[in-house]
């Protein structure tokens, strides 16, 4: 259940919790094909410490090639520079190029962050690229037309810092990647690279300090870090500022570690120390939910409740009043070891499935939205994990979010996805979606054989739910993962 704060401009569903996909105990080749996932959401943030808007200017020219244009008028090249609102898109910055191609923006966002940037002319959109919002950067775009480079030429400091970022993250994957592709596959070699790559972002402090991207790359270094080095993970996030835009990010990324390190009691510490320190509502608020998390993941029942109480308290005018809610119905009926909520549906089919039906079994049951990134790249590692626990060993129900069928048609269309299918016909107001209290997509459980609920498994952390299975599965002899068949 992700906090309020987290969900963003334009999105359906909440940010994604911070990737942890690489992580050093149970490694595996089938792992490593997993998503990790990056921090840089445009124009979001965890709970931005600035609220009042922030602007920066864009100019330079744009021309033709002589070889395909040589009027040499370069009028009506629009520059623009939007945000998206849910459907439609609301325009923080436009400018129209003059004859010699000349053009300024100024561009005007609610937040610092990194925004869309479109180039049109005549109706036609021939460049779409990212641009950083900061106050007082002023940037500088020259760009002949036809476009072949590798990136558009956007030069200031803020963009910079981005273009050093995305490099520096691009580069990570390859290496994963050739990796893999040669089957050089060693957990010291992802340490090596998830090591080195942390520590250039980190270092991006120094480099292009006090830019957006400076900022958010030290707490995405930090989420590489975790469980590599859980006590430079701490050291390091205590250094983050409140100014940082994910600054309550690298507070859940700490406390994470610090349970692992020294117990839930340091970790529950630690966030308090992160509350202290924030400099806004905001924050406060997103951080005393994380406490309420805290609690939860220790099964500490009543302290979860008094927390999500104290939240409700502080911010009922708020939709942390609902979260906390939502907390508490999540203490009271989900927590690991008790019953599942009741599944009754129809598949697309027009199968019955009831949970009753799957007795006996381990039951995936997972929630998701078809245009979500993340679940689309965790589907070739779901499907793996799919064909190699035995037929009568797990089970997979799938329910997705989007109560368009022509939607689920087009999202199953060349994909394959084996398991039930069940549609919330209500998206995320369905009975089932709120009985099961998801807030985030992708979210999975895993339920017994006994119909308990084992744990929860939100966003990335896939890789945990499959650890699960395993140990499950290994611990009777009769029913061990096998490459086949699959399961139902």
């Amino acid at each position: 259940m992700n906090p309020p704060a987290e969900r963003c401009p334009g999105r359906g569903a909440g940010l994604p919790p911070v990737s942890n996909a690489f992580l050093p105990s149970g490694l595996s080749v089938l792992a490593l094909t997993g998503v990790m996932v990056f921090l840089f959401v445009a124009g979001c943030s965890d709970s931005s410490p600035r609220s009042e808007p922030v602007q920066s200017v864009l100019s330079g020219h744009i021309t033709v090639d002589a070889s395909v244009d040589g009027s040499a008028d370069f009028s009506g090249f629009e520059v623009l520079v939007v945000r998206p609102e849910g459907r439609r898109l609301d325009t923080l910055g436009r400018a129209e190029t003059t004859r010699d191609g000349g053009y300024q923006a100024i561009v005007t966002a609610p937040e610092r962050g990194v925004y869309p940037l479109v180039i049109r002319r005549r109706g036609d959109v021939l460049l779409r690229t990212d641009y950083v919002v900061a106050d007082g950067d002023t940037a500088s775009m020259n760009i002949a037309f036809p476009f072949t480079g590798n990136y558009v030429p956007i030069r200031s400091k803020e963009n910079s810092a981005l273009l050093a970022y995305r490099n520096t993250m691009g580069l990570h994957r390859q290496r994963l990647m050739r990796r893999l592709q040669n089957d050089v596959y060693s957990e010291n070699n992802i340490s090596m690279n998830v090591r080195q790559t942390s520590s250039i972002l980190w270092g991006m402090r120094d480099n292009y300090d006090g830019t957006y991207a400076a900022e958010v790359a030290s707490v995405e270094s930090l989420a590489l870090l975790e469980s590599w080095n859980d006590s430079l993970v701490v050291v390091r996030a205590r250094q983050i500022e409140p100014s940082n835009p994910r600054f309550v990010t690298a507070g859940r990324i700490a406390r994470r570690a610090e349970a692992r390190l020294s117990g839930q009691q340091a970790a529950v510490s630690l966030i308090s120390t992160f509350k202290e320190r924030a400099v806004t509502d905001g924050q406060r608020a997103a951080l005393q939910a994380e406490l309420v998390r805290t609690y939860i993941d220790s099964l500490d029942e009543e302290n979860a409740i008094a927390a999500a109480d104290d939240l409700a308290d502080a911010y009922g005018d708020s939709r942390w009043a609902e979260w906390a809610e939502r907390a508490r119905y999540e203490v009271e009926n989900l927590l690991p070891g008790k019953p599942a909520p009741e599944v009754t549906a129809r598949t697309v089919e027009g199968e019955a499935v009831e949970l009753d039906d799957y007795t006996g079994y381990l039951v995936v049951l997972e929630f998701y939205h078809p245009s979500d990134e993340m679940y689309q790249r965790q589907i070739p590692t779901r499907n793996a994990l799919y064909e190699a626990t035995r037929r009568d060993s797990v089970a997979f129900i799938s329910v997705s979010l989007e109560p368009d069928s022509l939607l689920n048609r087009a999202f199953f269309d060349g994909r394959t996805l084996p398991g039930k299918h069940v549609i919330a016909r209500d998206g995320d107001r369905d009975p089932l979606v709120e009985a099961y209290n998801v807030g985030t997509v992708p979210t999975r459980y895993l339920i017994d054989r006994d119909g308990a609920i084992v744990n929860k498994y939100p966003g990335a952390t896939f890789f945990s739910m499959q650890d699960a299975i395993t140990e499950r599965l290994n611990a009777r002899p009769d029913r061990r993962i096998s490459p086949r068949p699959p399961a139902p």
